[in-house]
């Protein structure tokens, strides 16, 4: 593909202000991180030897890790990821007692995936499919990024093409009239064990699990204290933004506002599955705001507005 780089190069951009950190690119045999001096501000891993692709570790720069990676509780979480929960009633999210690194369905990252670094931009192309004995479902992934604004804030924008191969694909979930903790799946975004204060608000103003999971909104917002009890501890937060062009926009929320199991994502099946018939092809689009302190409603509604164009 002319213009891409493989991924074994590694590619240094510095910022141009001389007040700024140092950013650079950073690219290695799997992997492309966005570097602040010799800090991982974010790393995009693109192998799926441990279940899928994933982003991890998310942090501002010189702040600490927001997301976490393989908890205990539940080792398929992933940072900032994406897993559909059944496809054809195969489990791709979690991993089963006897297989503790990989679901019952394989997602695969086919060919090499490219990474275009130019400036203060990059960009990440990978393919992906997903199987059980044969393949069902295929995905053309792009990640774009961005240097982090004055304010140390920064933007990934993800979009997902999927493709049903020889025969419909039902995308399916755990029904939450049937279980309490049922609904998720699709992008999803695991806090680390060190937040706390959690502060989640909506597009519509609703707050909390209590106001908003499950409900539809053109966004999200997670936000609380980070950091362990010897660091210094950073009021941060990140919110996702449903694109107008997705299916079932604007999406129903899953959010998890506790220590235990601090995680929230727009979860498109939380009320109902959805067929992909054979050969068809839906996509979607979702932006990543990782900024400082807690969600304000005015800018994170001028983000989105800005991302809908």
């Amino acid at each position: 593909m002319p213009g891409f780089a493989t991924l074994a190069a590694l590619c240094f951009v510095t910022a141009d202000a001389a007040d700024a950190p140092a950013y650079r690119w950073k690219t290695e045999k799997d992997s492309l991180s966005l570097m602040a001096g010799d800090q991982v501000v974010y790393t995009c891993q693109f192998a799926a030897e441990n279940g899928y692709p994933y982003i991890h570790p998310v942090r501002l720069p010189g702040g600490p890790v927001l997301t976490a990676m393989a908890p205990k509780d539940h080792p398929w979480h992933r940072g900032l990821w994406f897993s559909w929960k059944f496809l054809n009633g195969v489990n791709y999210w979690e991993f089963p007692a006897e297989r503790p690194n990989q679901p019952d369905g394989k997602t695969a990252v086919t060919g090499p995936s490219t990474v275009q670094a130019s400036g203060a931009t990059a960009t990440v192309k990978m393919r992906l499919e997903y199987s059980k004995a044969q393949v069902v479902l295929a995905e053309e992934r792009t990640l774009a990024g961005s240097f982090p604004r004055p304010d140390g804030s920064y933007i990934i924008d993800w979009t997902s093409k999927f493709t049903a191969k020889d025969q419909d694909v039902v995308f399916e979930r755990t029904p939450p009239q049937e279980a309490p903790w049922g609904g998720y799946g699709g992008l999803g975004f695991r806090a680390s064990k060190t937040m706390r204060e959690f502060h989640a608000i909506d597009s519509e103003g609703r707050a909390g699990k209590a106001g908003a999971h499950g409900k539809a909104a053109r966004w999200m917002d997670f936000s609380g204290v980070f950091g362990e009890p010897d660091e210094k501890s950073t009021a941060a937060g990140t919110a996702i933004f449903d694109h107008p062009s997705n299916p079932r926009h604007p999406a129903p929320w899953y959010l998890s506002d506790t220590t235990d199991l601090p995680y929230f994502g727009p979860a498109l099946l939380f009320a109902e599955p959805m067929t992909l018939k054979a050969g068809e092809s839906f996509a979607v689009k979702y932006r990543i705001l990782v900024h400082s302190g807690p969600g304000d409603k005015t800018a994170l509604e001028k983000e989105y507005q800005e991302f809908a164009k």
